[in-house]
């Protein structure tokens, strides 16, 4: 009879990581469904009132959708202006970019939209054209928020 639970140790381990594996995968849907933008950062709040005040950008309802913050490089994300047509959802994008502390911000306005149906995110051209600007991790999540959003 011991053979036979040293035998089933294997059976009993691998039903255990399939369950694990079915019950992760069906969790992680649900759970990036209600992924929305963290809160903007005192420090980022600082900065973009700052260039808002000196006009240097416009004031909006600006939505902070995220940052990075290296020794050589600080880099935020905006979005405003969110307008819906046709499964698509425009809006006006903000990167604000600073490359070194002795640097002074740099601004750089985009037009961009999401694509509902795909998950994907899109950025104009000067031309008028669209380039995709997805492939980084989170964009499906972020393109469902964006496109849930009331326009």
């Amino acid at each position: 009879m011991q053979d036979d639970g040293i035998a089933s140790r294997p059976r009993r381990l691998a039903h255990y990581v399939f369950t694990t594996l079915a019950m992760t995968a069906v969790a992680i849907p649900a759970l990036s469904a209600n992924w929305q933008p963290p809160q903007e950062p005192t420090q980022w709040q600082s900065v973009r009132q700052s260039l808002q005040s000196a006009g240097t950008i416009a004031v909006a309802p600006w939505i902070f959708f995220g940052s990075l913050d290296r020794e050589s490089t600080q880099a935020a994300e905006y979005l405003s202006n969110l307008r819906a047509e046709d499964g698509l959802v425009e809006f006006d994008g903000l990167l604000l970019l600073k490359r070194s502390s002795a640097s002074p911000w740099s601004v750089r306005p985009l037009t961009m939209r999401a694509i509902c149906s795909e998950g994907r995110l899109e950025r104009q051209q000067s031309d008028g054209s669209w380039e995709d600007y997805s492939g980084r991790p989170g964009t499906r999540e972020k393109v469902d928020w964006i496109c849930q959003q009331p326009h």
